[in-house]
């Protein structure tokens, strides 16, 4: 697994695919219900800073002859810290994909699979993901490049066939709940990018370690765009969400898509597309754990690893009792945790890394 490089391609839609399943695990309407009809004008405002931010990272980098945060972290820390680092990174990850894909199973169930109980829509998935795991990383790799054009082109697709039905004043007043709420108390919606912790690994897989940079912006800027197009969707076709809306919104949004009498179902093929969405996210995810456990364990045996992820996101994925306490798991742990790993932690150890590359550095020449 480790021997497999990307190129451009490949490793910006590796980044992109986990910005779309939050998208498709309706992150635009976490978005909205916090921040009213200010939801777009903060989105951009986010995706500003979180370019920012990848550009500062991308500069700690090139300090370094590496673009992956553990060797920063075991440069740093020693043993110790990338152990420290590598454990919550599994931990995280763990948490973050039996989530959503428990949120992504309810939705199946209350649409379309009434009767079926919830752990077995989920069984279904981690299994398909633990065979596609067991397949290879350059299938899994092949896959999503494959089939990532065609998960974006439904996302424009919803947008441009539904402007008809928008109702243009649900952004005003563009403000929202005012610009303190909008800047200050929105900034937390950095959350909506953690996807960035995936660029904190992926420099060392590339095939040309100079696409690094180009590769953080090309991602960065596609998940903006569509999550700008997802929120103005939402906004303006559902302007009635508020705090008890259901996480629907996604969906709801393509069932107001019409396509004459031919498609009477439209939203069967956005389901379809996106259940290949979360097992390729899913897929992407395990090779990510599998790649941070042999880097920091060593010995781990790959046959090992898939089984293990598989067994514990399950789990994890079957401790939500209700819809109350998947909403507050989402809307207050994860969002916090999330902030906490990708833009606390992690940039403390880069800076902190830097800050004793440039000591060293100053100490040497004297």
């Amino acid at each position: 697994m480790t021997n497999d490089k990307l190129n451009f391609v490949e490793a910006s839609f590796l980044v992109v695919i986990v910005m779309i399943t939050h998208i498709i695990s309706d992150l635009p309407n976490e978005i909205i219900k916090a921040m009213g009809s200010a939801s777009i004008l903060n989105m951009i405002f986010i995706s500003a800073i979180i370019l920012l931010f990848f550009l500062i990272v991308a500069k700690i980098f090139s300090c370094f002859n590496t673009n992956n945060i553990l060797y920063v972290a075991e440069y740093l820390g020693g043993k110790f810290l990338v152990t420290l680092l590598s454990v919550i990174y599994i931990a995280y990850l763990l948490f973050v994909s039996a989530l959503l894909i428990r949120r992504f199973a309810s939705l199946l169930k209350i649409i379309y699979f009434k009767d079926a109980a919830t752990w077995t829509i989920i069984a279904c998935f981690i299994l398909v993901a633990l065979i596609t795991l067991k397949l290879g990383t350059s299938n899994i790799i092949k896959a999503n490049t494959l089939i990532m054009p065609t998960i974006l082109i439904t996302i424009v697709i919803i947008f441009i066939s539904s402007i008809n039905k928008f109702d243009f004043a649900s952004v005003f007043p563009i403000l929202g709940y005012g610009s303190k709420n909008t800047f200050l108390n929105g900034f937390e919606n950095i959350y909506a990018f953690t996807g960035l912790i995936y660029l904190y690994l992926i420099g060392t897989s590339l095939k040309n370690v100079k696409d690094y940079t180009r590769v953080g912006v090309t991602s960065i800027i596609i998940s903006a765009i569509y999550l700008i197009l997802s929120v103005a969707s939402i906004q303006m076709l559902f302007p009635f969400i508020s705090n008890d809306s259901e996480p629907l919104s996604m969906y709801l949004s393509t069932r107001t898509i019409e396509f004459g009498q031919f498609f009477q179902r439209s939203d069967a093929i956005f389901m379809f597309i996106w259940i290949f969405t979360f097992l390729s996210y899913l897929s992407v995810i395990g090779i990510y754990i599998s790649r941070i456990g042999i880097h920091t364990f060593g010995s781990m045996q790959n046959s090992i690893s898939p089984y293990f992820y598989a067994i514990i996101v399950f789990i994890i994925a079957l401790i939500p009792r209700n819809a109350s306490q998947i909403a507050f798991l989402t809307d207050v742990v994860y969002k916090y945790l999330a902030i906490g790993v990708v833009f606390v932690f992690s940039f403390l150890i880069l800076l902190l890394g830097f800050i004793k590359k440039k000591l060293t550095s100053a100490i040497y020449k004297t």
